[in-house]
């Protein structure tokens, strides 16, 4: 990051850190950012990167058990428990890939999901229903993360019966999901039904001059690779609009 700082120094850009955007008010001229602290910056361009948040699951034992078997990340951090039990929370693609992936290099895998059936895509659910490591606990919540110093297991509960279990697991992967930072965008800048800014080709909002990229979009693949390309385009657009 502090090479990134020290790049960004050697041009003549204005920077502004501590400060939270609240909104932003488009003109027909510009348009005008206010910020937490009440100020206000005035510019022609705007270009929204704020990316997302992993979506939690709210339960005891996630905030004081994160980065200690409690991840949003099979991919980053599946490799630590090899040859370990492991659960991975949500029914959708993102669940799926985390089961099929931990299920290559864990001892067994319990994909938690609320549903009755599965809701990724029909290659992927087939894959998992094929797998004889994973165990697919269907109708159930996770209603507790256990651990001292880190997971030691996990309780769910039969949305139907309410019968509950005890999973003796060494890490849970929740994958149900991100939220975009887009709480702070005006009403008139079109957002998808979860709440993905809406662009074009060329990165561009629904309000002229105000661009978006990366996470905070409504581009299909999330991955630091495509967003950090979106982010480039999406300045050589701003750029172009600007000249």
């Amino acid at each position: 990051m502090q090479d990134f700082l020290k790049h960004l120094r050697n041009y003549k850009i204005y920077t502004l850190f501590g400060e939270e955007i609240t909104d932003i008010n488009p003109q027909e001229e510009g348009h005008i950012l206010l910020t937490k602290s009440e100020k206000e910056i005035k510019t022609r361009a705007v270009l929204i990167a704020a990316g997302t948040k992993k979506r939690q699951l709210g339960i005891s034992g996630e905030h004081q058990l994160k980065d200690k078997g409690v991840s949003y990340c099979a991919t980053c951090d599946g490799y630590i428990y090899e040859n370990q039990p492991v659960a991975v929370v949500g029914g959708g693609n993102s669940g799926l890939e985390a089961a099929l992936d931990m299920a290559k290099i864990a001892t067994e895998v319990y994909l938690i999901i609320r549903g009755e059936q599965l809701s990724g895509d029909k290659s992927l659910q087939d894959k998992v229903n094929d797998s004889d490591k994973i165990e697919v606990c269907k109708s159930y919540q996770t209603t507790e993360i256990k651990g001292e110093q880190k997971v030691e297991s996990i309780r769910i509960k039969n949305l139907n019966t309410g019968k509950e279990r005890e999973l003796n697991v060494k890490a849970i992967f929740i994958e149900i999901g991100l939220i975009p930072n887009t709480g702070f965008i005006c009403e008139d800048l079109k957002i998808n039904q979860v709440n993905e800014i809406i662009i074009d080709q060329n990165n561009q909002t629904s309000i002229e001059g105000i661009f978006a990229a990366g996470d905070v979009t409504d581009i299909k693949d999330k991955q630091i690779i495509i967003s950090a390309a979106e982010g480039a385009k999406a300045a050589l657009r701003a750029n172009e609009y600007l000249s």
